[in-house]
């Protein structure tokens, strides 16, 4: 039977040929983990994926503050398509109010609209900064389902990266 040369790691210590994807050399016992890792850096040096998010249009924030109402906080969605408001506390983020929140939390529950926006805000957003990749934006998007993540620079509120910006970016990049 002939083994599929592609699928075989050749240990460095002792040359015995192993399974791709074992961690230990079954002839010597060698560390073989860092053998079958891909050289990212090369693949992401030739990509559009390391541009910086600042690099993409961003919309700027729409700000909720942490005292806001619910009614309050879907007001200010209301004044924009991008579906998601940035509650702070001061120059702090302290939460995010989005449709999804707002479909989830409030929609089912009689008289939360005065309730605090706090109550019903997902709170500690993932932010990126604006120095980030979009190949970070990509992922933590992708990674925790989010369709809206703040952008900050120096600690500070700057912008919002929504997935349709995302979308829009990707297919400029790589389908014109």
């Amino acid at each position: 039977m002939a083994v599929d040369r592609r699928n075989v790691l050749v240990c460095p210590s002792c040359g015995a040929e192993n399974i791709q994807g074992t961690d230990t050399c079954g002839n010597c016992l060698g560390d073989l983990r860092a053998i079958d890792v891909p050289d990212t850096a090369q693949i992401a040096s030739e990509s559009e994926l390391i541009r910086p998010i600042s690099s993409m249009r961003l919309a700027k924030a729409l700000t909720v503050p942490v005292n806001a109402t619910v009614r309050d906080a879907i007001a200010v969605l209301c004044q924009d398509a991008s579906g998601a408001a940035v509650v702070v506390s001061g120059t702090s983020i302290v939460g995010i109010f989005t449709e999804r929140d707002v479909l989830r939390k409030v929609a089912e529950k009689a008289g939360v609209q005065d309730a605090p926006v706090a109550d019903y805000m997902t709170p500690d957003p993932v932010v990126l900064r604006d120095d980030d990749m979009m190949a970070v934006a990509l992922n933590k998007m992708g990674d925790g389902g989010f369709r809206h993540i703040p952008i900050t620079r120096d600690g500070r509120l700057v912008a919002m990266v929504t997935a349709r910006d995302v979308m829009s970016w990707v297919l400029g990049r790589y389908f014109d």
